[in-house]
């Protein structure tokens, strides 16, 4: 369906097969990311059917994230979202593999702090204690997608230096090469309004949800070893979980 027409004769819903129509140009690149789409009236001239119809597809394609509606603009195609999987402990470099893309960070912060009686408590370790600081901007493909506070157990003697740290680092490759082991984790999801701070860190509106996912990451025999608070923009991130039906006679 690559003009502007639709078979009313077809059993398919006419918003439907607009809204198909319309994918189907973001997705083969004639529209391709922050171009705007042709207005509703337009559109509805295109396909010749009603404002009620084009504007039905408009919000499929808005709610499917594929486009964003900005009042006094129009309609903007968006970055594509990605789909990452719960059900697995996975770092953020894995995540981007999965896509064949690039990921890479930009370390902000790196060092020894006491970090306070909440994460003490959570990292099970005396509240005098200290414990490695790194707070890192997380990119995809040169684009900074999100922000990750970890805070990591000194176990096992583990040393890690601030040079180590390189754009491509992995926490998770790197703490295996230093004999750290994690099993699972305990995670947190949530939607949240972003502070200023944040808002400037990742380069959205003031308006614009993020998702915030909190995880306690621990080794054998339930040894806490990591506290990490993520924040991703919630316009370029998707989470999928996969349920089974528990069958109990």
């Amino acid at each position: 369906m690559n003009q502007f027409n639709v078979d009313k004769d077809l059993k398919i819903p006419l918003h439907h097969q607009i809204y198909l129509a319309l994918l189907e140009k973001i997705e083969n690149g004639q529209y391709r990311v922050n171009d705007k789409l042709p207005s509703e009236p337009e559109l509805q001239s295109l396909f010749d059917v009603s404002r009620i119809t084009v504007r039905s597809a408009m919000q499929e394609l808005e709610k499917n994230g594929y486009v964003k509606k900005f009042r006094g603009i129009g309609t903007i195609v968006c970055e594509p979202k990605r789909k990452y999987n719960l059900q697995h402990l996975s770092s953020f470099s894995d995540d981007i593999k999965e896509y064949g893309e690039k990921s890479s960070s930009i370390l902000l912060n790196f060092g020894l702090i006491v970090p306070g009686e909440k994460i003490s408590g959570i990292l099970n370790i005396p509240k005098d204690q200290k414990v490695y600081y790194i707070e890192r901007s997380r990119l995809r493909d040169n684009l900074i997608v999100g922000l990750n506070k970890a805070y990591i157990k000194k176990e096992n003697n583990l040393l890690l230096e601030e040079s180590e740290f390189k754009p491509e680092t992995s926490l998770y490759a790197l703490l295996k090469k230093k004999g750290i082991y994690l099993k699972h984790a305990i995670e947190l999801l949530e939607a949240q309004m972003p502070s200023t701070e944040l808002c400037h860190t990742l380069n959205i509106k003031k308006n614009q949800p993020i998702f915030y996912r909190e995880r306690i990451t621990f080794m054998e025999q339930n040894n806490p070893m990591e506290y990490v608070e993520m924040f991703y923009r919630a316009d370029v991130y998707q989470y999928k979980i996969s349920l089974d039906l528990d069958k109990k006679d």
